[in-house]
């Protein structure tokens, strides 16, 4: 059976899945839900020195399975939470607090946040600070200078050069933590012509499934330019998505969306199915897949022309999913399989991905 346990920066965590800083942890409450349903460590919602007040409704289903929402940071008092903070530390599980947003703002907080409550790890939320390098390096500056617990900086998606962020600021931080949600987003109902959101348009910011890819590229950017540990957020619904972050170069992940749509109890599934593909595929830890994504792509397959699609007749069931899929007019059925028009075929590749019996595959001919 494959061990769980990962150590970052020190701290032990029974499992790699914690929670993500957002409304399924804004209060003790929730945090302690979260490690009833098996969240191996708790990120808390992010607290500022003057609570945030957000216009409902906050949170609504977006496209693909995502979430929008148009929450900002705790609309709770960083001093009522801090004892909110105590309950959960209480509980031995890893405790990180998020913290935000400008220089003075993450100072002052963590120095009250170690003195007062010394959890695990201080996180630090980029959201809202800009979209240039300076200002970003000044807030994980000064926030070295005032506490000596692990510092985590949480990217922005919308964050234009992250890999030259991760290498200048990498003296000042123990840990990234990428992504957050992304935006600002739009949707409205047609009908009605009703904003979703209570914000000023009807804007909010876009998480879940939607977002993984753009995740699993930040991750993978920053894991190879510098040496420090990165946390996976962003879309992770399952134990194989979890898996993809970790092939990435993640450590440890965290989970925010799929716990709004599925419950506390969603943490543990996502680690129990973590442990379920690892011995599977007789890996014994995280630790084992962990920046294999990178290994393999110095094998990948190259092409030195277009190549073109074939099909195993073989292994071809006749189900037709791929017909329909290609709009280059390069499939047709012949009684009971699937044929290639070769000189139709460009080579993309898409049709491949609803073939569910291996028959399809990319081939210089």
């Amino acid at each position: 059976m494959a061990d769980l346990k990962v150590n970052v920066n020190g701290i032990t965590f029974k499992n790699p899945v914690l929670t993500a800083a957002g409304p399924n942890v804004r209060n003790a409450e929730l945090m302690l839900k979260a490690v009833a349903g098996g969240a191996g460590g708790v990120v808390s919602k992010t607290v500022s020195l003057k609570p945030a007040h957000d216009l409902r409704p906050t949170i609504r289903r977006a496209v693909c399975q995502g979430i929008m929402n148009c929450e900002t940071w705790s609309e709770t008092p960083f001093e009522e939470m801090l004892e909110e903070y105590r309950k959960v530390k209480e509980t031995g599980v890893p405790l990180i607090i998020s913290i935000g947003y400008k220089p003075e703002e993450v100072k002052k907080l963590g120095s009250i946040i170690e003195k007062e409550v010394a959890p695990d790890a201080i996180e630090f939320s980029t959201h809202y600070v800009g979209g240039e390098i300076g200002p970003l390096i000044e807030v994980a500056r000064s926030l070295r200078e005032t506490v000596k617990l692990p510092i985590w900086m949480k990217i922005s998606p919308n964050f234009p050069y992250v890999k030259e962020l991760a290498s200048r600021v990498s003296e000042y931080v123990d840990a990234f933590v990428a992504i957050n949600s992304y935006g600002p987003v739009l949707n409205f109902d047609v009908e009605s012509m009703e904003p979703l959101l209570g914000s000023e348009y009807g804007q909010g910011w876009l998480s879940g499934p939607p977002i993984l890819p753009i995740a699993l590229r930040i991750v993978y950017e920053i894991a190879t330019v510098q040496d420090k540990p990165v946390i996976g957020v962003g879309g992770i619904e399952k134990g194989v998505d979890a898996i993809k972050f970790f092939m990435v170069g993640a450590s440890i992940v965290q989970v925010c969306s799929a716990a709004i749509k599925r419950g506390h109890t969603v943490y543990g599934k996502i680690a129990r199915e973590i442990e379920e593909w690892l011995d599977a595929h007789g890996y014994r830890s995280i630790e084992e897949i962990k920046g294999l994504y990178k290994e393999k792509l110095k094998e990948r397959r190259k092409f030195s022309k277009i190549p073109v699609m074939t099909i195993d007749e073989n292994k071809c069931t006749g189900c037709k999913a791929c017909i329909s899929r290609c709009i280059q007019g390069a499939l047709y059925m012949d009684g009971k399989v699937a044929k290639v028009i070769g000189e139709n075929c460009i080579g993309c590749g898409y049709c491949q991905d609803y073939c569910g019996y291996g028959a399809m595959k990319l081939q210089e001919v």
